[in-house]
């Protein structure tokens, strides 16, 4: 969370001054974030996939098979 609060400090300098500078130490410090994370790191749990288990878009079962 630091890092990304002066990540967002950095962002807002340039909102402000327009300054490349500022621009080019964000891309860098979220390359940063990047590497330390990883690219495919991503909080989404994974859903099983069944596909007995058909639904319409109202969530109601269509198979009443069990």
């Amino acid at each position: 969370m630091e890092k990304t609060k002066h990540l967002d400090d950095i962002a807002n300098k340039y909102h402000k001054t327009k300054d490349p500078k500022y621009k080019d130490l964000w891309y860098k410090g979220i390359k940063e974030l990047a590497k330390s994370y990883g690219y495919y790191n991503s909080k989404r749990r994974t859903l099983p996939f069944d596909p007995n288990n058909e639904q319409n878009v109202n969530g109601i079962s269509v198979s009443r098979k069990r």
